[in-house]
């Protein structure tokens, strides 16, 4: 049997069992064979809820509205879920401000981001902007021109309008603001002919 051959045999196998369980009155069957019955989930306690929460934490830093979503996959209430948040929170566990400023810095050094791309960035993990402290505009054209001299290296194999042109567009990616752009790109000119 080929390998087609099994595979249209595992989806047409697929789609019968699908049809089988959208048919009504019949009593869903569990792929060992056995009878699935249908019952609602136990709700989930506050100890549960906590300790889910800390698993998360213990991957990584999250934010408190990261977590809420974690908990709501759960399908744990939203009472249990606001009690338990609080309770981190008093605890120190979860601190959107201090993440915030954390997070910022290092998207700062690592990443080379602008301010707009860090802005992006702590929306996404559900996370005031506003928090953080905005690095000073000097700061932040000196990582564009760090940035752009880096990644310069890179385009090297280019012609120099081309280069620019994609170094431009990396840069406002990666959230700096057009003027900053521009004066990245002229402080990191090549200087003096060019020899290939």
């Amino acid at each position: 049997m080929s390998e087609r051959d099994r595979l249209a045999g595992v989806t047409e196998l697929s789609a019968w069992i699908a049809s089988r369980e959208d048919e009504p009155g019949e009593v869903p069957v569990t792929p060992a064979g056995g009878v699935r019955h249908e019952q609602p989930p136990e709700p989930v306690d506050e100890e549960s809820a906590r300790s889910i929460a800390l698993r998360a934490l213990g991957r990584r830093a999250a934010s408190r509205q990261e977590l809420d979503r974690t908990l709501e996959r759960r399908e744990v209430e939203p009472e249990v879920r606001e009690a338990v948040l609080d309770r981190l929170a008093d605890e120190g566990l979860v601190d959107d401000a201090q993440l915030a400023q954390d997070l910022a810095e290092r998207l700062r050094e690592r990443k080379h981001l602008g301010e707009r791309g860090i802005a992006a960035e702590l929306r996404k993990r559900g996370l005031d902007p506003d928090a953080i402290e905005r690095s000073e505009a000097d700061d932040e054209l000196q990582r564009a021109i760090d940035a752009a001299a880096e990644r310069r290296r890179r385009l090297g194999s280019l012609d120099d309008e081309t280069a620019e042109r994609r170094l431009a567009g990396w840069l406002q990616r990666r959230g700096f603001g057009g003027s900053t752009v521009r004066t990245a790109i002229e402080r990191t000119r090549a200087r003096g002919p060019r020899f290939r």
